[in-house]
């Protein structure tokens, strides 16, 4: 168990149980209004609507009218670091989050009483169905997974009807704050699934907008980096592992689990000329090209790893035991070197921005200078990609929305 602060005695940890909550928020549109249903007959939820995102869904209840003090859910996930719920009754000092981190659960909450960071529990990104429940009992207050208690924090709660604020808003899969006011940072964004959901009492929930959800989680998934068409993510080249410097040296590698269509893999550029190396996909095969001259290419491979290695006169891409050579043109201004001088260096992950292009694929994973690349951390990518899971078969991720 771990504490950001001193041990502190919180009294206002009835807002843990109220985060399983579906969504309702202050300071923004509530879209529409459910009629009263069990939140278990609805089809599950994806909890990604992307960076940036607006909550899946908002619920506010009156706590006031509290009776039942547990809320559970059924949750699955490939992603190791995200919000799964976050709830307040004042986003200034009276709030809680339930998130993963490394993929085991981890509570932050922040209130008059006490601050706390505490993670605890097994790893839950094996992409199984598992079991959550968050109930306050007497001064008390437990997480469970699975059916068994996996932690405990006594003398944390008080009444639930005593708070300064009676209302309270559960958001699922959002802050709704920014994410710099957390007690740790963590990445927001988790690309996992919800549902069998039951939060506190029907009778005391005040509102609840329509869920928003992008992805359907009736797709079989497994783990990897999925890119519809059309989708593409960038990453300054600040961001990432630098090129080994005497001698230069820059490796990508990249293992595709499904691809189909034609358009860029990655390239590296600019955002005034996104393609100075690019690699694409064309005909069934992976093409290297640059500026500089025609490109050369090797048959597309599914499940073994291809290589980009950069040197200062040459790119060499291989694949098993195929390797392709193509030179570079000699350095000067409009070398592709000096892409790491400049704060405008990027790496591009898919389509380059404006490209229309029909590529789709699966990365089992991706890694520069031989540390894997999260895309969750990119300066910037499209909200339909799935950041941290692919659909089984290629024509199961086509539609992400329900």
């Amino acid at each position: 168990m771990e504490s950001g602060d001193p041990p502190a005695t919180w009294h206002g940890l009835p807002l843990l149980l109220l985060l399983l909550l579906p969504p309702s928020h202050e300071g923004r549109t509530v879209r529409h209004t459910l009629p009263r249903q069990r939140t278990q007959d609805r089809p599950a939820l994806h909890l990604s609507n992307g960076p940036g995102q607006e909550p899946v869904t908002i619920m506010t209840f009156n706590l006031t009218k509290i009776i039942k003090t547990s809320s559970s859910f059924e949750f699955r996930t490939w992603d190791p670091e995200g919000v799964i719920f976050y709830g307040d009754t004042n986003p200034e000092d009276d709030w809680f989050v339930l998130g993963l981190r490394d993929g085991r659960p981890e509570i932050q909450l922040h209130n008059h009483w006490a601050q706390l960071t505490v993670g605890a529990g097994p790893r839950l990104d094996d992409g199984r169905w598992h079991q959550m429940e968050v109930k306050i009992l007497g001064d008390s207050v437990m997480l469970g997974v699975d059916g068994e208690e996996v932690l405990h924090l006594r003398q944390v709660s008080g009444p639930l009807a005593s708070k300064p604020q009676p209302i309270m808003r559960i958001a699922l899969g959002v802050l709704l704050f920014p994410a710099s006011k957390l007690r740790l940072p963590l990445v927001p964004t988790l690309d996992g699934c919800l549902h069998r959901d039951d939060w506190l009492d029907q009778q005391a929930q005040t509102s609840a907008s329509v869920p928003t959800s992008l992805r359907s989680c009736a797709v079989e998934s497994q783990p990897g980096i999925f890119f519809p068409p059309g989708t593409g993510a960038e990453f300054s080249l600040q961001d990432i592992p630098r090129p080994h410097e005497e001698p230069w040296a820059f490796s990508l590698d990249l293992r595709l689990q499904l691809a189909a269509g034609s358009g860029h893999l990655l390239a590296l550029g600019s955002p005034e000329n996104p393609s100075w190396l690019s690699l694409q996909l064309q005909d069934q095969k992976v093409v290297l090209s640059s500026v500089s001259g025609p490109g050369l290419g090797l048959p597309l491979v599914l499940g073994i790893t291809l290589q980009l290695k950069l040197t200062v006169s040459r790119v060499v891409l291989s694949q098993g035991t195929k390797k392709e050579i193509l030179a570079l043109p000699p350095m000067g201004p409009g070398s592709l070197l000096n892409l790491w001088a400049q704060t405008q260096g990027r790496l591009f992950l898919g389509a380059l921005p404006g490209e229309a292009s029909s590529a789709s694929f699966c990365l089992d994973g991706l890694w520069a200078q031989g540390q894997r690349l999260d895309v969750d951390r990119a300066l910037s990518r499209s909200q339909d990609i799935w950041a941290h899971s692919c659909p089984q078969s290629p024509g199961n991720g086509t539609d992400t929305t329900h």
